[in-house]
């Protein structure tokens, strides 16, 4: 952003921030709750008013405060940008927990370039069970699209058992102008939307508190809770058809090391693994968060075993990392096509 337009969107960010706070100390509720009925508030063109809140005092204030916004003028992509700025401090703001901190752009852009190469160009269902704010799913359509001569060919699904997540995913879906189906649930139960032709994920980390499901898996622990990532990563073949391909985030810690003895020789029968690109060590406050993206194909007609690409990604602040990357990648493919 030049200087200029740089401090005309500091300047729109802070109305609209303004906006969501008196929302929010009208109403009493969470930044969350009221970054979501602001936008709603704004693209219905008036405001919500449940069993008198806010007051009247407060919707005078409001529509003061909305008119000198001018919504309708403002573009689409600065009203995302503005979304996407706003539920990060929303984030913040509320104390959620670092499974529901947005993925970081970048890897966005190398999960779009694999897909990119190893998707075929026709209509495809893709899942993200555990979509979140929508940030990871959004972001990689977007660049999908852009590869792809702004055709769009997705069918998007999103999953997730934290509601106000998923209303922050709606707003951004409607935002970026993106259709997609959200469903409430715990991703470890069963999924209500078809089978996905390609499941995209930012694994949650951490135990998971419902031992009785866990019992269907059989990555289960043997004793005590069981670890939520590695559950999910076999629900995900579950759900996936056969061909279809899962791109996922997960900590470097399950491809190696104690649980990686276990976990990998179970995930080769299973799938063919494609690729395991690991991330930046500067992306990571410390070496235990570190995480890698895991790629593999589920089994099938069209599947078969091939060389996997292994790469270790610079630092994703410098340009000429994806670049070699891409090149990597390019190499790659064109072996395991012949």
């Amino acid at each position: 952003m030049e200087g200029d337009s740089m401090e005309n969107f500091e300047k729109l960010f802070n109305q609209f921030l303004d906006c969501v706070q008196t929302l929010q100390t009208a109403l009493n509720v969470s930044f969350t709750e009221a970054l979501v009925e602001t936008f709603d508030n704004l693209e219905q063109g008036k405001i919500k008013v449940e069993n008198g809140a806010p007051d009247h005092a407060t919707v005078e204030k409001l529509s003061k405060k909305y008119q000198a916004l001018n919504y309708d003028q403002i573009s689409q992509k600065d009203k995302a940008q503005v979304f996407t700025f706003l539920t990060l401090k929303a984030v913040n703001d509320d104390g959620l927990n670092a499974n529901q901190m947005p993925t970081p752009p970048a890897i966005s852009t190398v999960i779009a370039m694999l897909m990119h190469k190893l998707l075929k160009d026709e209509k495809m269902e893709v899942v993200d069970p555990t979509v979140g704010t929508g940030n990871l799913l959004f972001s990689i359509v977007a660049q999908l699209k852009a590869l792809n001569h702004s055709k769009d060919n997705y069918q998007l699904v999103g999953i997730d058992n934290d509601e106000e997540m998923l209303n922050l995913a709606d707003v951004a879906a409607h935002l970026n102008d993106i259709d997609i189906e959200l469903y409430c649930q715990d991703a470890l139960m069963p999924w209500m939307c078809p089978n996905a032709d390609a499941i995209v994920s930012d694994l949650p980390i951490g135990y998971y508190p419902i031992d009785n499901n866990a019992k269907n898996f059989e990555n289960r622990a043997k004793k005590g809770h069981s670890l939520a990532h590695l559950l999910l990563i076999e629900q995900i073949i579950k759900n996936l058809k056969p061909n279809g391909y899962a791109f996922l985030v997960v900590p470097k810690s399950i491809l190696s090391g104690k649980i990686g003895a276990d976990f990998m020789p179970w995930l080769t029968k299973k799938v063919y693994l494609k690729a395991i690109v690991e991330l930046p060590d500067d992306m990571f406050r410390n070496k235990f968060n570190q995480k890698s993206i895991l790629v593999f194909q589920n089994h099938g007609d069209q599947a078969k075993a091939s060389e996997v690409l292994l790469s270790k990604l610079d630092s994703l602040k410098k340009e000429e990392s994806l670049i070699r990357f891409n090149v990597k990648l390019n190499e790659w493919y064109n072996k395991i096509l012949h």
